[in-house]
C-alpha cells in the first residue's frame, strides 16, 4: 500500500525567493523551475496546461532531475493569472515510494515536489483552477494514472 505525503507549504529557501519576487511585482516567467528546485536540476520533461476551450497557455508542468542524487522534482509554473491566488496543483509519484503533492492558492507557481527517482518510473503531473472554477489538467494527463509517465 503506498503512503500519501502532502506537504503543507514550501521549503523555506523556496518561500523566501516567492516573497521576494512578489514584493517586487514578478511575473510568472521569472519563477523558474530551477530556481524552484535547486542547484543540480536539470529539465527532463514539460507538458503545457492549456485552456480546453480557448487554446490559451495557462502554465507548465516541468519534470526535473538531478543525475548527482538521483532525485526528481515537480513543478507547475503558471503563465495566466500570475499574481492572482488561484489553485495551483504539482505531484510527483515515484516508484514504489510516497506519492507528494504540493496544492493550494498559489500565486506563481505550485512546488516544488521531490522524490528518489534515480532507476524507475515516474508519474507526474499538475493542474490550475482558473478564476471561473474550471479545473485545467496538462495536455498529456492520463486520467487513469492521474498523470503523466517518464522512466529513467
Amino acid at each position: 500500500m503506498r503512503r500519501i505525503t502532502r506537504l503543507t507549504g514550501v521549503p523555506t529557501a523556496v518561500a523566501a525567493v516567492l516573497v521576494a519576487l512578489a514584493g517586487t511585482g514578478a511575473r510568472a516567467s521569472e519563477v523558474t523551475p530551477s530556481t524552484l528546485c535547486g542547484p543540480g536540476y536539470a529539465t527532463v520533461d514539460q507538458d503545457p496546461i492549456r485552456d480546453a476551450g480557448t487554446g490559451e497557455l495557462l502554465g507548465t508542468v516541468h519534470l526535473l532531475r538531478n543525475l548527482l542524487t538521483g532525485f526528481g522534482c515537480a513543478v507547475t509554473v503558471k503563465s495566466a493569472y500570475a499574481g492572482t491566488l488561484t489553485p495551483t496543483r504539482v505531484h510527483l509519484d515515484p516508484e514504489w515510494l510516497p506519492f507528494s503533492v504540493d496544492e493550494g492558492g498559489r500565486r506563481y507557481a505550485a512546488g516544488p515536489v521531490h522524490g528518489y527517482v534515480r532507476a524507475g518510473c515516474v508519474i507526474w503531473g499538475g493542474s490550475m483552477t482558473g478564476p471561473d472554477g474550471v479545473v485545467h489538467q496538462h495536455e498529456r494527463a492520463n486520467p487513469a494514472i492521474g498523470g503523466a509517465v517518464t522512466c529513467f
